[in-house]
């Protein structure tokens, strides 16, 4: 008889235990499906972006060519090379070379949020400083996180698109403590490639030329 109680003791305890299992697993399906339908929303938002990117740049390209040559600029080098999965834009205007990138949103994340507020879920357009290929050159391709080392070194800007149309992108300026910016995101492409290009070519190169601390003067 004490067999049969402690057999049905043993059967209650293990539903209990099955339903508390059934009960969490089940909170973190649907936080994570939240944040999958958040990825993916923000994915094409973001994918979309980087088009209209890509057609703000050649606009942009087309009147640089026009205004340089009533100039005598040679414009040969003043172009854009997209690459065959729409995720890479090259852009070289003279002797600047910008790069715009969309390829590593491969996993959701968010923006951390101030005060306590829920962390938000963007794609990501990165604006570097330089040619992306060159830059990535010799770094493994599953490195994901060498290479984003890589990119925020180089970075410029990010945009930022949220999941929802109706939300603001956000833009990010590296050089003024990655301040952020809140843009339409009809209007979110054009301000950030403009923005962009203006930062870069409103700027110069210096020379090369040693720290003054560590130079000496010749011996006689």
């Amino acid at each position: 008889m004490n067999d049969n109680f402690n057999s049905i003791d043993n059967r209650e305890i293990q539903m209990r235990k099955s339903s508390v299992v059934q009960e969490r697993a089940g909170l973190v399906a649907v936080h994570m499906y939240k944040q999958y339908l958040d990825f993916q929303h923000s994915l094409l938002n973001t994918n979309d972006a980087f088009l209209k990117i890509v057609d703000n740049i050649n606009q942009i390209i087309e009147y640089l060519k026009q205004s340089f040559s009533v100039r005598n600029v040679p414009v040969q080098n003043i172009n854009c090379e997209v690459d065959s999965s729409k995720t890479v834009a090259i852009v070289n205007i003279l002797w600047h070379t910008i790069s715009f990138t969309t390829r590593f949103n491969n996993i959701p994340k968010a923006l951390q949020r101030v005060n306590d507020a829920s962390p938000q879920f963007c794609g990501r357009i990165f604006a570097v400083n330089g040619n992306l290929y060159q830059m990535l050159e010799g770094t493994p391709a599953n490195d994901t996180e060498g290479q984003i080392k890589i990119l925020l070194d180089k970075e410029i800007a990010s945009l930022y698109l949220p999941a929802e149309k109706t939300q603001s992108a956000i833009m990010t300026i590296k050089h003024m403590d990655n301040k952020e910016y809140y843009i339409g995101q009809t209007d979110a492409a054009r301000d950030f490639t403009l923005k962009v290009i203006e930062i870069i070519c409103a700027g110069g190169n210096f020379h090369e030329q040693l720290p003054k601390s560590s130079f000496t003067f010749p011996k006689f």
